[in-house]
Protein backbone atom coordinates (compact mmCIF):
# COMPACT_ATOMS: atom_id res chain seq x y z
CA UNK A 1 0.00 0.00 0.00
CA UNK A 2 2.75 2.45 0.94
CA UNK A 3 4.49 1.84 -2.37
CA UNK A 4 1.30 2.93 -4.18
CA UNK A 5 0.91 6.02 -1.98
CA UNK A 6 4.50 7.11 -2.51
CA UNK A 7 4.23 6.67 -6.27
CA UNK A 8 0.90 8.52 -6.35
CA UNK A 9 2.19 11.47 -4.34
CA UNK A 10 5.40 11.72 -6.34
CA UNK A 11 3.53 11.60 -9.64
CA UNK A 12 1.07 14.30 -8.55
CA UNK A 13 3.90 16.54 -7.38
CA UNK A 14 5.80 16.20 -10.67
CA UNK A 15 2.76 16.68 -12.89
CA UNK A 16 1.36 19.58 -10.92
CA UNK A 17 4.77 21.25 -10.75
CA UNK A 18 5.02 21.07 -14.54
CA UNK A 19 1.50 22.51 -14.91
CA UNK A 20 2.18 25.36 -12.49
CA UNK A 21 5.41 26.23 -14.28
CA UNK A 22 4.08 26.11 -17.85
CA UNK A 23 0.30 26.69 -17.93
CA UNK A 24 -1.04 28.28 -14.73
CA UNK A 25 -0.68 31.88 -16.05
CA UNK A 26 -2.37 31.25 -19.39
CA UNK A 27 -6.02 32.08 -20.16
CA UNK A 28 -6.96 28.56 -21.33
CA UNK A 29 -9.36 28.16 -18.43
CA UNK A 30 -11.23 25.09 -19.69
CA UNK A 31 -8.05 23.52 -21.02
CA UNK A 32 -6.27 24.14 -17.72
CA UNK A 33 -9.19 22.64 -15.85
CA UNK A 34 -8.98 19.47 -17.94
CA UNK A 35 -5.22 19.32 -17.39
CA UNK A 36 -5.61 19.58 -13.62
CA UNK A 37 -8.31 16.92 -13.56
CA UNK A 38 -6.03 14.72 -15.67
CA UNK A 39 -3.30 15.13 -13.05
CA UNK A 40 -5.71 14.05 -10.30
CA UNK A 41 -6.91 11.00 -12.21
CA UNK A 42 -3.38 10.01 -13.28
CA UNK A 43 -2.13 10.18 -9.68
CA UNK A 44 -4.85 7.73 -8.66
CA UNK A 45 -4.70 5.32 -11.61
CA UNK A 46 -1.16 5.15 -13.01
CA UNK A 47 0.53 3.76 -9.86
CA UNK A 48 -1.77 0.74 -10.18
CA UNK A 49 -0.45 -0.04 -13.67
CA UNK A 50 2.55 -2.36 -13.73
CA UNK A 51 4.26 -2.63 -17.11
CA UNK A 52 6.80 -5.26 -18.03
CA UNK A 53 9.69 -4.56 -20.38
CA UNK A 54 11.70 -7.05 -22.40
CA UNK A 55 15.16 -6.40 -23.71
CA UNK A 56 15.13 -5.17 -27.34
CA UNK A 57 15.87 -7.75 -29.99
CA UNK A 58 18.19 -5.48 -31.98
CA UNK A 59 20.21 -2.55 -30.80
CA UNK A 60 22.24 -2.28 -33.98
CA UNK A 61 23.29 -4.26 -36.99
CA UNK A 62 26.16 -5.62 -34.96
CA UNK A 63 26.06 -8.69 -32.81
CA UNK A 64 23.66 -8.25 -29.91
CA UNK A 65 23.43 -10.95 -27.21
CA UNK A 66 19.85 -11.92 -26.48
CA UNK A 67 19.06 -13.21 -22.99
CA UNK A 68 15.42 -14.29 -22.85
CA UNK A 69 15.57 -17.28 -20.51
CA UNK A 70 12.66 -19.64 -20.06
CA UNK A 71 12.04 -22.43 -17.59
CA UNK A 72 9.97 -25.13 -19.24
CA UNK A 73 7.45 -27.65 -17.97
CA UNK A 74 4.93 -29.58 -20.09
CA UNK A 75 2.39 -26.79 -19.67
CA UNK A 76 3.85 -23.56 -18.29
CA UNK A 77 6.51 -21.12 -19.42
CA UNK A 78 7.93 -18.61 -16.98
CA UNK A 79 10.29 -16.00 -18.40
CA UNK A 80 13.22 -14.49 -16.60
CA UNK A 81 16.25 -12.42 -17.47
CA UNK A 82 19.67 -13.87 -16.87
CA UNK A 83 23.01 -12.24 -17.64
CA UNK A 84 25.68 -14.92 -18.00
CA UNK A 85 29.37 -14.59 -17.18
CA UNK A 86 28.81 -11.99 -14.49
CA UNK A 87 29.39 -12.10 -10.78
CA UNK A 88 26.51 -13.66 -8.89
CA UNK A 89 23.89 -11.09 -8.02
CA UNK A 90 22.39 -10.82 -4.53
CA UNK A 91 19.04 -12.48 -4.07
CA UNK A 92 16.18 -10.27 -5.09
CA UNK A 93 13.99 -9.05 -2.27
CA UNK A 94 10.23 -9.34 -2.45
CA UNK A 95 8.23 -6.73 -4.33
CA UNK A 96 6.82 -5.19 -1.17
CA UNK A 97 10.27 -4.91 0.45
CA UNK A 98 11.83 -3.47 -2.67
CA UNK A 99 9.16 -0.88 -3.48
CA UNK A 100 8.71 0.39 0.08
CA UNK A 101 11.74 2.08 1.69
CA UNK A 102 10.64 1.28 5.26
CA UNK A 103 11.67 -1.63 7.43
CA UNK A 104 8.72 -3.92 8.36
CA UNK A 105 8.17 -2.61 11.96
CA UNK A 106 8.45 1.01 10.88
CA UNK A 107 6.29 0.27 7.86
CA UNK A 108 3.46 -0.81 10.14
CA UNK A 109 3.71 2.41 12.15
CA UNK A 110 3.76 4.53 8.99
CA UNK A 111 0.71 2.71 7.63
CA UNK A 112 -1.16 3.30 10.89
CA UNK A 113 -0.40 7.04 10.87
CA UNK A 114 -1.32 7.26 7.20
CA UNK A 115 -4.66 5.49 7.68
CA UNK A 116 -5.41 7.75 10.64
CA UNK A 117 -4.90 10.75 8.38
CA UNK A 118 -7.16 9.22 5.72
CA UNK A 119 -9.95 8.60 8.23
CA UNK A 120 -9.59 12.15 9.60
CA UNK A 121 -9.76 13.64 6.10
CA UNK A 122 -12.83 11.59 5.24
CA UNK A 123 -14.48 12.51 8.54
CA UNK A 124 -14.02 16.24 7.85
CA UNK A 125 -15.35 15.73 4.33
CA UNK A 126 -18.51 13.96 5.51
CA UNK A 127 -19.07 16.59 8.21
CA UNK A 128 -18.96 19.25 5.48
CA UNK A 129 -21.46 17.29 3.38
CA UNK A 130 -23.78 16.94 6.38
CA UNK A 131 -23.64 20.69 7.11
CA UNK A 132 -24.35 21.44 3.45
CA UNK A 133 -27.33 19.12 3.53
CA UNK A 134 -28.62 20.95 6.59
CA UNK A 135 -28.21 24.34 4.93
CA UNK A 136 -30.04 23.23 1.78
CA UNK A 137 -32.95 22.00 3.93
CA UNK A 138 -33.55 25.36 5.63
CA UNK A 139 -34.50 28.79 4.31
CA UNK A 140 -36.90 29.69 1.50
CA UNK A 141 -36.64 27.61 -1.68
CA UNK A 142 -37.20 29.04 -5.15
CA UNK A 143 -36.44 27.90 -8.71
CA UNK A 144 -34.39 29.92 -11.17
CA UNK A 145 -34.98 29.94 -14.93
CA UNK A 146 -32.57 26.98 -15.38
CA UNK A 147 -34.31 24.74 -12.87
CA UNK A 148 -31.72 25.13 -10.11
CA UNK A 149 -32.90 25.37 -6.50
CA UNK A 150 -32.17 28.76 -4.92
CA UNK A 151 -32.06 28.61 -1.11
CA UNK A 152 -32.60 32.05 0.44
CA UNK A 153 -31.32 32.28 4.01
CA UNK A 154 -30.81 35.00 6.58
CA UNK A 155 -27.39 36.20 7.68
CA UNK A 156 -24.39 37.83 6.09
CA UNK A 157 -22.35 35.35 4.03
CA UNK A 158 -20.98 35.05 0.54
CA UNK A 159 -23.23 33.21 -1.91
CA UNK A 160 -22.12 29.72 -2.96
CA UNK A 161 -23.36 26.73 -4.94
CA UNK A 162 -23.28 22.95 -4.56
CA UNK A 163 -24.63 20.53 -7.16
CA UNK A 164 -27.89 22.18 -8.32
CA UNK A 165 -28.32 24.28 -5.15
CA UNK A 166 -27.52 28.03 -4.94
CA UNK A 167 -27.37 29.35 -1.36
CA UNK A 168 -27.71 33.13 -1.09
CA UNK A 169 -28.65 35.56 1.70
CA UNK A 170 -31.90 37.53 1.50
CA UNK A 171 -30.23 40.91 0.97
CA UNK A 172 -28.18 39.72 -1.99
CA UNK A 173 -31.17 37.97 -3.50
CA UNK A 174 -33.16 41.21 -3.36
CA UNK A 175 -30.49 43.68 -4.59
CA UNK A 176 -27.79 41.71 -6.48
CA UNK A 177 -29.70 38.73 -7.79
CA UNK A 178 -28.75 38.90 -11.48
CA UNK A 179 -24.89 38.90 -11.33
CA UNK A 180 -24.76 36.49 -8.39
CA UNK A 181 -27.13 33.98 -9.97
CA UNK A 182 -25.27 34.26 -13.28
CA UNK A 183 -22.01 33.44 -11.51
CA UNK A 184 -23.35 30.47 -9.52
CA UNK A 185 -25.34 29.15 -12.50
CA UNK A 186 -22.09 29.02 -14.44
CA UNK A 187 -20.53 26.89 -11.68
CA UNK A 188 -23.49 24.49 -11.81
CA UNK A 189 -23.69 24.36 -15.61
CA UNK A 190 -19.96 23.59 -15.92
CA UNK A 191 -20.12 20.83 -13.28
CA UNK A 192 -17.52 22.33 -10.98
CA UNK A 193 -18.91 20.49 -7.94
CA UNK A 194 -17.89 17.13 -9.41
CA UNK A 195 -14.34 18.41 -9.85
CA UNK A 196 -14.24 19.35 -6.19
CA UNK A 197 -15.57 15.96 -5.12
CA UNK A 198 -12.74 14.29 -7.07
CA UNK A 199 -10.30 16.70 -5.45
CA UNK A 200 -11.54 15.76 -1.99
CA UNK A 201 -11.04 12.07 -2.81
CA UNK A 202 -7.42 12.68 -3.82
CA UNK A 203 -6.94 14.85 -0.74
CA UNK A 204 -8.07 11.98 1.45
CA UNK A 205 -5.56 9.65 -0.22
CA UNK A 206 -2.73 12.22 -0.19
CA UNK A 207 -3.59 14.29 2.88
CA UNK A 208 0.13 14.57 3.68
CA UNK A 209 1.09 15.91 0.23
CA UNK A 210 1.30 19.74 0.11
CA UNK A 211 1.08 19.71 -3.67
CA UNK A 212 -2.48 18.38 -3.61
CA UNK A 213 -3.59 21.51 -1.71
CA UNK A 214 -1.76 23.75 -4.15
CA UNK A 215 -3.45 21.92 -7.00
CA UNK A 216 -6.82 22.35 -5.29
CA UNK A 217 -6.19 26.08 -4.98
CA UNK A 218 -5.42 26.35 -8.70
CA UNK A 219 -8.41 24.20 -9.67
CA UNK A 220 -10.79 26.40 -7.70
CA UNK A 221 -9.17 29.49 -9.23
CA UNK A 222 -9.80 28.07 -12.71
CA UNK A 223 -13.44 27.47 -11.70
CA UNK A 224 -13.76 31.13 -10.74
CA UNK A 225 -12.11 32.29 -13.97
CA UNK A 226 -14.60 30.22 -15.97
CA UNK A 227 -17.55 31.57 -13.96
CA UNK A 228 -16.30 35.15 -14.27
CA UNK A 229 -16.07 34.78 -18.06
CA UNK A 230 -19.61 33.43 -18.11
CA UNK A 231 -20.91 36.43 -16.14
CA UNK A 232 -19.22 38.95 -18.41
CA UNK A 233 -20.49 37.07 -21.47
CA UNK A 234 -23.98 37.37 -19.99
CA UNK A 235 -23.76 41.15 -20.59
CA UNK A 236 -23.14 42.33 -17.06
CA UNK A 237 -20.89 45.42 -16.80
CA UNK A 238 -17.33 44.45 -15.87
CA UNK A 239 -16.79 47.34 -13.45
CA UNK A 240 -20.08 46.67 -11.66
CA UNK A 241 -19.22 43.00 -11.36
CA UNK A 242 -15.70 43.71 -10.06
CA UNK A 243 -17.17 46.09 -7.46
CA UNK A 244 -19.52 43.29 -6.41
CA UNK A 245 -16.54 40.95 -5.92
CA UNK A 246 -14.82 43.49 -3.70
CA UNK A 247 -18.01 44.03 -1.69
CA UNK A 248 -18.52 40.29 -1.15
CA UNK A 249 -14.87 39.60 -0.18
CA UNK A 250 -15.81 38.37 3.28
CA UNK A 251 -13.37 35.45 3.42
CA UNK A 252 -13.58 31.74 2.81
CA UNK A 253 -16.25 29.42 4.13
CA UNK A 254 -15.68 26.12 5.91
CA UNK A 255 -17.09 24.05 3.09
CA UNK A 256 -14.28 23.29 0.63
CA UNK A 257 -16.58 21.41 -1.75
CA UNK A 258 -18.59 24.56 -2.59
CA UNK A 259 -18.04 27.22 -5.23
CA UNK A 260 -18.15 30.61 -3.53
CA UNK A 261 -18.35 34.01 -5.16
CA UNK A 262 -15.42 35.35 -3.12
CA UNK A 263 -13.47 32.15 -2.66
CA UNK A 264 -10.20 33.28 -4.23
CA UNK A 265 -7.82 36.16 -4.67
CA UNK A 266 -9.67 39.13 -6.11
CA UNK A 267 -6.48 40.63 -7.47
CA UNK A 268 -5.75 37.57 -9.64
CA UNK A 269 -9.36 37.33 -10.82
CA UNK A 270 -9.59 41.00 -11.81
CA UNK A 271 -6.19 40.80 -13.56
CA UNK A 272 -7.35 37.70 -15.45
CA UNK A 273 -10.49 39.57 -16.64
CA UNK A 274 -8.30 42.24 -18.22
CA UNK A 275 -5.66 39.88 -19.60
CA UNK A 276 -5.49 39.25 -23.34
CA UNK A 277 -6.21 35.70 -24.48
CA UNK A 278 -3.10 33.55 -24.70
CA UNK A 279 -1.89 32.24 -28.04
CA UNK A 280 -3.54 28.85 -28.60
CA UNK A 281 -0.24 27.39 -29.76
CA UNK A 282 0.95 27.66 -26.18
CA UNK A 283 -1.36 24.74 -25.38
CA UNK A 284 1.36 22.56 -26.83
CA UNK A 285 3.24 22.98 -23.54
CA UNK A 286 0.70 20.59 -22.01
CA UNK A 287 2.30 17.72 -23.96
CA UNK A 288 4.84 17.54 -21.16
CA UNK A 289 2.14 16.00 -18.94
CA UNK A 290 1.46 12.79 -20.97
CA UNK A 291 5.19 12.53 -21.61
CA UNK A 292 5.86 12.55 -17.87
CA UNK A 293 3.09 10.00 -17.31
CA UNK A 294 4.63 7.65 -19.87
CA UNK A 295 8.06 8.18 -18.33
CA UNK A 296 6.67 7.28 -14.90
CA UNK A 297 5.19 4.03 -16.24
CA UNK A 298 8.50 3.09 -17.81
CA UNK A 299 10.41 3.98 -14.63
CA UNK A 300 8.11 1.72 -12.59
CA UNK A 301 8.17 -1.13 -15.11
CA UNK A 302 9.69 -4.47 -14.14
CA UNK A 303 11.01 -7.51 -16.02
CA UNK A 304 8.38 -10.15 -16.66
CA UNK A 305 9.99 -12.75 -14.41
CA UNK A 306 11.20 -10.45 -11.62
CA UNK A 307 8.71 -11.87 -9.14
CA UNK A 308 9.46 -15.56 -9.75
CA UNK A 309 13.07 -16.17 -10.80
CA UNK A 310 13.99 -19.81 -11.37
CA UNK A 311 17.12 -21.48 -12.60
CA UNK A 312 16.77 -23.82 -15.51
CA UNK A 313 18.89 -26.94 -15.09
CA UNK A 314 19.26 -30.28 -16.80
CA UNK A 315 17.89 -31.86 -13.63
CA UNK A 316 14.66 -29.88 -14.15
CA UNK A 317 14.26 -31.44 -17.59
CA UNK A 318 15.01 -34.86 -16.14
CA UNK A 319 12.20 -34.46 -13.64
CA UNK A 320 9.83 -33.59 -16.44
CA UNK A 321 10.96 -36.52 -18.56
CA UNK A 322 10.38 -38.88 -15.64
CA UNK A 323 6.70 -37.96 -15.77
CA UNK A 324 6.20 -39.53 -19.21
CA UNK A 325 3.16 -41.79 -19.10
CA UNK A 326 3.50 -45.37 -20.24
CA UNK A 327 0.47 -45.12 -22.52
CA UNK A 328 1.80 -42.13 -24.48
CA UNK A 329 3.47 -42.74 -27.87
CA UNK A 330 7.24 -43.24 -27.66
CA UNK A 331 9.66 -43.05 -30.57
CA UNK A 332 11.98 -46.04 -30.83
CA UNK A 333 15.27 -46.17 -32.73
CA UNK A 334 15.93 -49.39 -34.64
CA UNK A 335 19.51 -49.80 -35.97
CA UNK A 336 19.36 -49.90 -39.76
CA UNK A 337 15.62 -49.05 -39.87
CA UNK A 338 15.32 -45.55 -38.45
CA UNK A 339 12.58 -44.43 -36.11
CA UNK A 340 9.43 -46.36 -35.17
CA UNK A 341 6.56 -45.13 -32.96
CA UNK A 342 4.82 -47.22 -30.35
CA UNK A 343 1.64 -46.99 -32.42
CA UNK A 344 3.19 -49.90 -34.33
CA UNK A 345 4.46 -51.87 -31.33
CA UNK A 346 3.30 -52.80 -27.86
CA UNK A 347 3.61 -50.05 -25.23
CA UNK A 348 7.14 -49.12 -24.19
CA UNK A 349 8.04 -47.10 -21.11
CA UNK A 350 11.01 -44.74 -20.97
CA UNK A 351 11.07 -45.18 -17.22
CA UNK A 352 12.16 -48.80 -17.52
CA UNK A 353 15.60 -49.84 -18.73
CA UNK A 354 14.31 -52.88 -20.66
CA UNK A 355 11.13 -53.48 -22.67
CA UNK A 356 10.00 -56.15 -25.10
CA UNK A 357 9.52 -54.76 -28.61
CA UNK A 358 6.46 -56.63 -29.98
CA UNK A 359 5.18 -55.47 -33.42
CA UNK A 360 1.41 -54.86 -33.78
CA UNK A 361 -0.69 -56.08 -36.70
CA UNK A 362 -0.65 -52.60 -38.26
CA UNK A 363 3.16 -52.38 -38.13
CA UNK A 364 5.15 -51.94 -41.32
CA UNK A 365 6.25 -55.11 -43.12
CA UNK A 366 9.96 -54.69 -42.36
CA UNK A 367 9.15 -54.34 -38.64
CA UNK A 368 7.05 -57.52 -38.71
CA UNK A 369 9.77 -59.28 -40.65
CA UNK A 370 12.45 -58.54 -38.07
CA UNK A 371 10.13 -59.57 -35.25
CA UNK A 372 10.51 -58.96 -31.50
CA UNK A 373 13.37 -56.96 -30.04
CA UNK A 374 14.68 -55.73 -26.70
CA UNK A 375 14.50 -51.96 -26.21
CA UNK A 376 16.95 -50.17 -23.96
CA UNK A 377 16.43 -46.75 -22.32
CA UNK A 378 19.16 -44.76 -20.56
CA UNK A 379 19.43 -41.36 -18.98
CA UNK A 380 21.74 -38.38 -18.86
CA UNK A 381 25.22 -39.24 -17.63
CA UNK A 382 25.30 -42.77 -19.06
CA UNK A 383 28.60 -43.72 -20.69
CA UNK A 384 27.91 -44.98 -24.24
CA UNK A 385 30.45 -46.74 -26.44
CA UNK A 386 29.61 -47.34 -30.12
CA UNK A 387 32.56 -49.06 -31.70
CA UNK A 388 35.35 -46.48 -31.59
CA UNK A 389 32.98 -43.65 -30.58
CA UNK A 390 32.77 -43.02 -26.84
CA UNK A 391 30.67 -40.30 -25.23
CA UNK A 392 28.65 -39.38 -22.15
CA UNK A 393 24.92 -39.13 -22.84
CA UNK A 394 23.61 -35.58 -22.36
CA UNK A 395 19.96 -36.09 -23.31
CA UNK A 396 17.84 -36.51 -20.16
CA UNK A 397 16.28 -39.70 -21.59
CA UNK A 398 18.52 -40.33 -24.63
CA UNK A 399 15.78 -39.01 -26.91
CA UNK A 400 14.24 -42.42 -27.61
CA UNK A 401 14.85 -46.06 -26.58
CA UNK A 402 17.08 -48.21 -28.78
CA UNK A 403 15.53 -51.46 -30.09
CA UNK A 404 17.81 -54.44 -30.79
CA UNK A 405 16.21 -57.38 -32.67
CA UNK A 406 17.20 -60.62 -31.03
CA UNK A 407 17.61 -62.32 -34.44
CA UNK A 408 20.57 -60.05 -35.19
CA UNK A 409 21.82 -58.70 -31.86
CA UNK A 410 22.96 -60.39 -28.69
CA UNK A 411 21.83 -58.24 -25.74
CA UNK A 412 23.56 -58.87 -22.41
CA UNK A 413 23.12 -57.46 -18.91
CA UNK A 414 26.40 -57.27 -17.03
CA UNK A 415 27.83 -59.93 -19.34
CA UNK A 416 24.84 -62.34 -19.22
CA UNK A 417 22.55 -62.74 -22.23
CA UNK A 418 18.95 -61.56 -21.74
CA UNK A 419 15.80 -63.55 -22.45
CA UNK A 420 13.18 -61.37 -24.18
CA UNK A 421 10.44 -63.36 -22.48
CA UNK A 422 11.88 -62.85 -19.00
CA UNK A 423 13.31 -59.33 -18.78
CA UNK A 424 14.27 -57.96 -15.36
CA UNK A 425 12.29 -54.98 -14.09
CA UNK A 426 14.92 -52.25 -13.73
CA UNK A 427 14.61 -48.45 -13.89
CA UNK A 428 16.43 -46.59 -16.64
CA UNK A 429 18.54 -44.87 -13.99
CA UNK A 430 20.17 -48.22 -13.13
CA UNK A 431 22.08 -48.29 -16.42
CA UNK A 432 25.62 -46.87 -16.10
CA UNK A 433 27.27 -47.90 -19.38
CA UNK A 434 26.20 -49.20 -22.82
CA UNK A 435 28.71 -51.03 -25.02
CA UNK A 436 27.58 -51.54 -28.64
CA UNK A 437 29.61 -53.34 -31.26
CA UNK A 438 28.08 -53.70 -34.75
CA UNK A 439 29.29 -55.61 -37.77
CA UNK A 440 27.32 -56.01 -41.01
CA UNK A 441 23.85 -55.89 -39.47
CA UNK A 442 24.63 -57.89 -36.35
CA UNK A 443 26.47 -57.34 -33.13
CA UNK A 444 26.53 -57.42 -29.36
CA UNK A 445 25.17 -55.03 -26.80
CA UNK A 446 26.39 -55.17 -23.21
CA UNK A 447 24.44 -53.23 -20.57
CA UNK A 448 26.40 -52.47 -17.41
CA UNK A 449 24.63 -51.53 -14.16
CA UNK A 450 27.69 -51.57 -11.93
CA UNK A 451 29.37 -48.21 -11.17
CA UNK A 452 31.94 -47.21 -13.80
CA UNK A 453 34.77 -44.67 -13.90
CA UNK A 454 34.38 -42.51 -17.03
CA UNK A 455 37.75 -41.48 -18.51
CA UNK A 456 38.57 -37.78 -18.29
CA UNK A 457 38.85 -37.36 -22.05
CA UNK A 458 35.30 -38.59 -22.81
CA UNK A 459 33.04 -35.68 -23.76
CA UNK A 460 29.32 -35.23 -24.23
CA UNK A 461 27.45 -36.15 -27.39
CA UNK A 462 25.78 -32.80 -28.03
CA UNK A 463 27.46 -29.85 -29.74
CA UNK A 464 26.47 -26.90 -27.53
CA UNK A 465 26.80 -24.41 -30.39
CA UNK A 466 24.35 -24.00 -33.25
CA UNK A 467 24.07 -21.46 -36.06
CA UNK A 468 20.75 -20.75 -37.79
CA UNK A 469 20.43 -18.93 -41.11
CA UNK A 470 17.27 -16.98 -41.98
CA UNK A 471 17.10 -16.25 -45.72
CA UNK A 472 13.69 -14.56 -45.78
CA UNK A 473 12.78 -16.22 -49.10
CA UNK A 474 13.80 -19.66 -50.43
CA UNK A 475 17.12 -19.36 -52.31
CA UNK A 476 16.43 -19.70 -56.04
CA UNK A 477 19.35 -22.04 -56.69
CA UNK A 478 18.80 -24.29 -53.66
CA UNK A 479 15.88 -26.28 -55.01
CA UNK A 480 14.29 -26.09 -51.53
CA UNK A 481 11.21 -24.26 -50.27
CA UNK A 482 12.56 -23.54 -46.80
CA UNK A 483 13.74 -20.18 -45.48
CA UNK A 484 15.56 -21.56 -42.42
CA UNK A 485 18.83 -23.50 -42.36
CA UNK A 486 21.10 -24.86 -39.60
CA UNK A 487 24.73 -25.69 -38.99
CA UNK A 488 26.47 -27.16 -35.95
CA UNK A 489 28.95 -24.82 -34.31
CA UNK A 490 29.37 -21.05 -34.44
CA UNK A 491 29.56 -19.79 -38.02
CA UNK A 492 29.48 -16.29 -39.54
CA UNK A 493 28.58 -17.12 -43.16
CA UNK A 494 25.34 -16.01 -44.83
CA UNK A 495 25.26 -18.43 -47.78
CA UNK A 496 22.76 -21.29 -47.59
CA UNK A 497 25.33 -23.55 -49.28
CA UNK A 498 27.30 -23.68 -46.02
CA UNK A 499 24.29 -24.95 -44.05
CA UNK A 500 22.09 -28.04 -43.82
CA UNK A 501 18.49 -27.90 -44.95
CA UNK A 502 15.99 -27.52 -42.12
CA UNK A 503 12.30 -26.68 -41.55
CA UNK A 504 10.32 -24.43 -39.26
CA UNK A 505 7.84 -26.91 -37.80
CA UNK A 506 6.34 -30.39 -37.90
CA UNK A 507 8.92 -31.93 -40.21
CA UNK A 508 11.68 -34.49 -39.84
CA UNK A 509 14.28 -31.72 -39.83
CA UNK A 510 12.29 -29.52 -37.44
CA UNK A 511 14.57 -26.75 -36.11
CA UNK A 512 13.09 -27.18 -32.65
CA UNK A 513 14.62 -30.66 -32.42
CA UNK A 514 18.12 -29.18 -32.80
CA UNK A 515 17.34 -26.28 -30.47
CA UNK A 516 16.13 -28.60 -27.71
CA UNK A 517 19.37 -30.52 -27.98
CA UNK A 518 21.65 -27.51 -27.55
CA UNK A 519 19.41 -26.13 -24.76
CA UNK A 520 20.24 -29.17 -22.66
CA UNK A 521 23.81 -27.93 -22.24
CA UNK A 522 24.35 -25.09 -19.76
CA UNK A 523 27.12 -23.70 -21.97
CA UNK A 524 24.96 -23.69 -25.09
CA UNK A 525 24.78 -20.77 -27.51
CA UNK A 526 22.80 -20.17 -30.67
CA UNK A 527 23.68 -17.64 -33.34
CA UNK A 528 20.95 -16.52 -35.78
CA UNK A 529 22.36 -15.04 -38.98
CA UNK A 530 19.75 -12.78 -40.57
CA UNK A 531 20.11 -12.12 -44.29
CA UNK A 532 19.13 -8.82 -45.83
CA UNK A 533 15.41 -8.43 -46.43
CA UNK A 534 14.26 -10.96 -43.82
CA UNK A 535 10.79 -9.86 -42.61
CA UNK A 536 10.23 -9.11 -38.94
CA UNK A 537 7.67 -11.92 -38.83
CA UNK A 538 10.42 -14.52 -39.38
CA UNK A 539 12.49 -13.00 -36.59
CA UNK A 540 9.54 -13.03 -34.20
CA UNK A 541 8.76 -16.61 -35.17
CA UNK A 542 12.26 -17.95 -34.49
CA UNK A 543 12.30 -16.10 -31.18
CA UNK A 544 9.03 -17.82 -30.24
CA UNK A 545 10.54 -21.21 -31.12
CA UNK A 546 13.58 -20.35 -28.99
CA UNK A 547 11.27 -19.71 -26.07
CA UNK A 548 9.37 -22.96 -26.64
CA UNK A 549 12.62 -24.91 -26.72
CA UNK A 550 14.02 -23.26 -23.56
CA UNK A 551 16.95 -21.72 -25.43
CA UNK A 552 18.37 -19.04 -23.14
CA UNK A 553 21.57 -17.87 -24.80
CA UNK A 554 21.13 -16.66 -28.35
CA UNK A 555 21.97 -13.64 -30.45
CA UNK A 556 20.90 -12.13 -33.75
CA UNK A 557 23.49 -11.02 -36.29
CA UNK A 558 22.44 -9.10 -39.39
CA UNK A 559 24.19 -9.46 -42.71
Amino acid sequence: MLAYIIKSALLLAILYGSFALLLSRETFHRFNRIALLGVLVASLVLPFIQLTIQKPEFLSYDEVPMQDAFVRSDILYEEEYDVPQLAELPERVSTSEQDCPFAPPLEGMVEAVYLLGVFASLAIFFVQLFRLWQETRGGVHAKDELGNTVVIRGGNFAPYSFLHYIIINASDYEHLRQPILAHEQAHIRLGHTYDLLLLELVKAVQWFNPFVYLLGRDLKAVHEYEADDAVLSFGIDAKTYQLLLVTKAVGSRLQTVCNSLSHHSLKKRIKMMHKNNSNRWLMGKALILPALMALALVAWAKPISADSPKERTAETITEVSDQVQDDKPVTVAVPGMGLVTTDEVQGISKKKMLNAFIPKDNAKDFIKKHGPAITVSWLKGTWVVKGDNSFVEEHPDCGYPMAFHTNFYKVMLDGKELDINNLPDLPASALKKVEMHFKEGSGTVNLITKPVQIPAGVKGNINPELTILLTGTPPKDSGAKTTIWERRGNFDGFSWKNYTICSWKWDVDDISVHLKEVAIRKDHSVRINVCKGVPQGHIDRIKGIMNECSVTNYRFVRQ
